[in-house]
């Protein structure tokens, strides 16, 4: 998709190509959400679990202690994106976040 990479104005856009379900990979933390699609945010930096973990779906950074394979976070993030089909709230969900950002006519980001 050629859109933004500010995380509202994208995330919106991929809801309006069609998209169900967002993945959201977060190395420094976002807070986005969005009331047309559930945004499931998993992160692999131990630090931002730590200080964001409210936020996060999933933690996969025990891959980088060598606690958790790729393969079982695949699993694990399979899992989820099932759980989140089926009804469950994400955090971002849970915590009210809806943000939704019509695309401008020109470059944002």
């Amino acid at each position: 998709m050629d859109t933004s990479s500010a995380a509202a104005e994208a995330v919106t856009l991929w809801a309006a190509s069609g998209a169900v379900i967002h993945l959201f990979p977060t190395g420094q933390g976002n807070v986005i959400g969005n009331p047309i699609e559930p945004v499931i945010k998993l992160s692999g930096n131990p630090k931002t679990v730590a200080t964001m973990k409210e936020h996060i779906d999933l933690d996969v950074s025990p891959i980088l202690q060598g606690e958790m394979t790729i393969d079982q976070a695949g699993d694990a993030l399979l899992e989820m994106i099932v759980r989140t089909a089926n009804g469950r709230l994400t955090a971002a969900e849970a915590l009210g976040h809806r943000e939704f950002v019509m695309t401008k006519l020109y470059r944002s980001a």
